[in-house]
């Protein structure tokens, strides 16, 4: 259906791409505009999203038909409870951005900034297009677009190992990305189709069998992968601890989670055709969701380097989200999708905070930085509040869904991930008071921590708006969880067979 705030969601693919495209000639002249203008870019794309999420909130879910050809044939755009994760994907977006500004001071040439802007806007239009994209063709197009801006990302920084972490990630994302092409040419030969909604109808009709099965698991393992699940993680600690580190907070933020979007949009689409059996395969994700908790803690544990520990933190949390989908109890999974958003928000924190002392001090390690919180106090508490939340203790963000999900265990009468999700934390509350000590409570060993100042206000503003955030979502968590249960509710009726 076309008409209304239909009309913007093209828009808001449109504008970040064509944003990219014209980012080199903006700033052809003065490489630093490149920055400004990404911003701007992003900001529009923000005000586009927003109405979409009040057309949502008020009509509920819509579609728009690119170029008018009604499905199945033409390019269906569609906005739904989860689609709207685009929202929040941009503001991220757009307080990342500022820090970036001075931040690349000390990490790239200026001539680079125009590629590494227009990377970041072709990443943030790729990621759009995923979420609102009703047909499978172009949800690997869209894979592919945020896929290889990644790599990129992580290459432009500089030379070496961030070279070296770009070509692993690559190879390893071009396994998942064929494994992704083998599932969309699968679903159309067996049903001439690729619009999601068709498909579903479709399928209902072919019914299951080994085909239907292969390509349900193609998908799954190439999601996996995407998301960093354990043990296809190999990818992932060198690529975000290497790259900047507003690169870092998108790749770890956001960018893992399109595999977790990408699972929720199969199972919408096999299971709204009933032709698969659920139990087995959720018992795997509960399984798998659970050893990534414990693996990513456990590896975070014995790291020095502060983004090491913080990328292999990724991993432990996207097992928190992947054991609450396979646990497919309301609470569980209301938890789960809401978590895809507050971890990326309490990433992008740590990620920010620990750049701005990484850009104030030139070291990394915990065993340097000791006493930096005396020097650096308001980016310390910053990071403090992140750590905090990861954990998931009261009343932050992180609380919210990890609470969810352990209630999920319990309702869904399998209590003993509940505890498994309870030794996770501990874990990682262990890795994190390792960090906090080291800031806190030991004296400093190197002159430039004694000698270190605040970073720039364009780099310490992101980072305490990010760290207010996880403590208000924490206190008004119910608004994210109301908005996501009607999405869930229809879901699970389908995902609990």
């Amino acid at each position: 259906m076309n008409g209304g705030w239909a009309e913007a969601l093209p828009w808001t693919i449109v504008v970040p791409m064509v944003g990219a495209v014209l980012t080199p000639v903006v700033a052809a002249r003065r490489p630093r505009w490149a920055g400004a203008w990404a911003w701007a870019v992003l900001l529009a794309a923000s005000l586009l999203a927003s109405g979409l999420v009040y057309r949502l909130a008020t009509d509920g879910p819509f579609a728009y038909d690119v170029g008018g050809w009604a499905q199945p044939y033409g390019i269906e755009l569609r906005f739904d409870h989860f689609s709207a994760w685009v929202l929040p994907l941009l503001l991220l977006f757009v307080v990342i951005v500022p820090f970036s500004w001075r931040y690349l001071d000390h990490v790239m040439p200026d001539e680079r900034r125009p590629a590494f802007y227009a990377l970041l806007l072709l990443n943030a239009g790729g990621m759009i297009g995923f979420c609102v994209t009703g047909d499978f063709f172009n949800l690997f197009v869209f894979t592919e677009v945020v896929s290889l801006s990644s790599y990129a990302l992580v290459a432009v920084g500089g030379r070496g190992l961030a070279a070296f972490a770009a070509l692993k990630y690559l190879f390893i994302g071009a396994v998942s990305s064929l494994l992704m092409l083998f599932a969309t040419a699968q679903l159309f030969a067996l049903t001439g189709s690729l619009n999601m909604a068709d498909v579903a109808g479709r399928l209902a009709e072919v019914g299951g069998g080994p085909a239907v099965m292969v390509a349900f698991a193609a998908y799954a393992v190439s999601f996996m992968v995407k998301t960093a699940m354990f043990p296809v993680h190999v990818w992932l600690p060198d690529a975000h601890a290497i790259a900047p580190s507003p690169v870092s907070a998108v790749l770890s933020g956001m960018v893992v989670k399109i595999g977790i979007v990408g699972m929720l949009r199969v199972y919408q689409v096999f299971f709204a055709a009933d032709v698969l059996e659920l139990g087995a395969f959720n018992q795997t994700l509960v399984w798998l969701g659970a050893i990534s908790i414990v693996m990513g803690a456990f590896f975070a544990i014995f790291q020095d380097d502060i983004k090491l520990m913080l990328a292999y933190s990724t991993i432990s949390n996207i097992g928190y989200i992947v054991l609450g989908l396979g646990l497919a109890s309301p609470y569980a999974v209301i938890g789960a999708s809401v978590h895809v958003f507050n971890h990326a928000l309490i990433k992008a924190t740590l990620f920010l905070a620990a750049g701005a002392i990484i850009h104030q001090t030139g070291l990394r390690t915990l065993s340097d930085l000791r006493g930096i919180a005396r020097r650096m106090p308001q980016t310390s508490a910053a990071m403090a509040v992140g750590a905090v939340s990861i954990v998931g203790l009261p009343p932050t963000a992180g609380f919210v869904c990890k609470w969810y999900i352990a209630l999920g265990a319990f309702e869904s009468g399998q209590a003993p991930f509940g505890f498994a999700l309870v030794f996770g934390a501990l874990f990682i509350f262990v890795y994190y008071v390792r960090m906090l000590n080291a800031f806190y409570f030991q004296e400093p060993v190197h002159d430039v921590v004694l000698e270190a100042e605040e970073a720039p206000w364009s780099m310490r503003a992101p980072v305490v708006v990010l760290a207010t955030l996880c403590l208000v979502l924490g206190v008004l968590g119910g608004i994210p969880l109301a908005f996501v249960e009607p999405a869930v509710l229809d879901l699970l009726p389908f995902w609990g067979n």
